[in-house]
């Protein structure tokens, strides 16, 4: 019996993944979830947070995603992620600078839109959190 099935994690400038795999987590605007072969149909948004692809071997592979969504049809999971990178891609020092950047723009309350300054902080923080991940295979 199989026990994997097809994903793609799609954003607007590229595809980050495209293969097999025997599970995902992903984290829903309501909570994490994992999907598994043979999941029924299902769409969910999901939201800034780590998403994790597990391998048929046990190697996870760790993902920090912008939010998007993400729809299971006929055994295969499509991602459509505003942003998302491979914790190995993720550039430390840049989420650092965008990190601080956030913070001091609230401070300066006047100047900024908030919850656009708030989405920023929490993806520079999902970021640098993701970063520190790095999967090794068993």
């Amino acid at each position: 019996m199989e026990k994997t099935f097809h994903v793609q994690v799609i954003t607007p400038q590229k595809v980050v993944f495209d293969g097999e795999v025997s599970g995902v987590v992903a984290p829903g605007t309501v909570g994490s979830f994992e999907i598994l072969n043979k999941h029924t149909a299902f769409i969910s948004s999901i939201k800034i947070g780590e998403m994790r692809l597990r391998h048929e071997d046990g190697y996870e592979e760790y993902y920090a995603v912008g939010g998007g969504f993400l729809d299971v049809h006929d055994n295969k999971v499509m991602v459509l992620a505003e942003t998302c990178e491979h914790s190995a891609d993720i550039d430390v020092n840049r989420a650092k600078l965008a990190h601080d950047r956030a913070r001091k723009r609230l401070e300066d309350r006047a100047n900024y839109d908030i919850d656009l300054v708030n989405q920023a902080l929490q993806r520079a923080a999902n970021r640098l959190e993701i970063a520190a991940k790095r999967a090794t295979r068993p």
